[in-house]
């Protein structure tokens, strides 16, 4: 008797417990049964990155910068890809009275040289094309492993099978990690470079001061297989130096640079 009852309550319970999931699944709740999530991984195709419902998900920034990093890192180590790299002034080297003097100095020291493509050399105005390894580049030009956090991305949205975000606006940055802009790339020269940069050419002239202003940051990645496939960037900058040939010289330019990394491989 015991024995019947025990499986009579053994099969109402069983029942129940069909019964809830059931109506769970009806509704869209799901089974009660716990299972362990499945792993996911970043493809261009995955619609949970598309941000038209939520485009401030932390969860969301936070993948990315977690797959970026990764991914750049193998990239760093081993990778191979065409790189072009275009620099150009929006707004030349500007010195206002001092131009004259500082471009005949120049022109002394090197023929068909100016101001703008002294400063331009060592602000690396210009086009650049590699087939990385096998080519040379500045190795600031190259794909760093970067080390982006979630915060760092901003404005992200996904078009067009392209992932999009921007970096905060940031003025002298080193190149230690401090801010988003260098946790993603050395491409930018600071302002012990810059005094290097004038003292090769003529002692004559000397970097007293220095600030840049970086903005409009713009990454775009697009992604095959779980892999990064294509990797650009852009921003545009202001600088302001103060300079010495025997008086000081206060002197403005702005510039925008582009860098792109295609064919990528490893």
């Amino acid at each position: 008797m015991l024995q019947s009852i025990t499986k009579y309550i053994t099969s109402i319970v069983l029942a129940l417990v069909c019964l809830i999931n059931s109506f769970g699944n009806l509704i869209g709740v799901g089974d009660i049964i716990v299972t362990e999530p499945a792993e996911t991984t970043l493809t261009s195709q995955d619609p949970t990155y598309d941000d038209s419902e939520d485009p401030d998900s932390d969860m969301t920034r936070a993948q990315l910068a977690a797959f970026l990093n990764s991914e750049s890192a193998k990239i760093a180590e081993n990778g191979s890809y065409k790189l072009s790299r275009t620099s150009s002034y929006t707004d030349p080297v500007d010195v206002g009275a001092g131009t004259d003097a500082l471009n005949k100095l120049i022109e002394g020291i090197s023929d068909g040289d100016n101001i703008d493509t002294v400063v331009g050399g060592f602000l690396r105005i210009g086009t650049v094309t590699a087939e990385i390894p096998d080519d040379y580049a500045d190795d600031d030009f190259l794909i760093k492993a970067t080390a982006l956090t979630a915060d760092d991305i901003k404005n992200f949205k996904y078009e067009n099978g392209i992932y999009k975000f921007t970096l905060e606006n940031v003025s002298n940055p080193k190149k230690t990690g401090e801010t988003s802009f260098s946790r993603f790339t050395n491409d930018f020269y600071t302002h012990e470079e810059v005094v290097a940069g004038i003292a090769e050419f003529t002692s004559a002239v000397t970097v007293e001061d220095s600030n840049v202003d970086y903005k409009d940051i713009n990454v775009e990645l697009t992604v095959e297989n779980g892999k990064i496939k294509s990797l650009r960037y852009s921003y545009n900058f202001d600088a302001a130096m103060t300079l010495k040939f025997v008086v000081k010289i206060n002197g403005t330019l702005s510039a925008t640079t582009a860098n792109s990394y295609s064919e990528i491989e490893y």
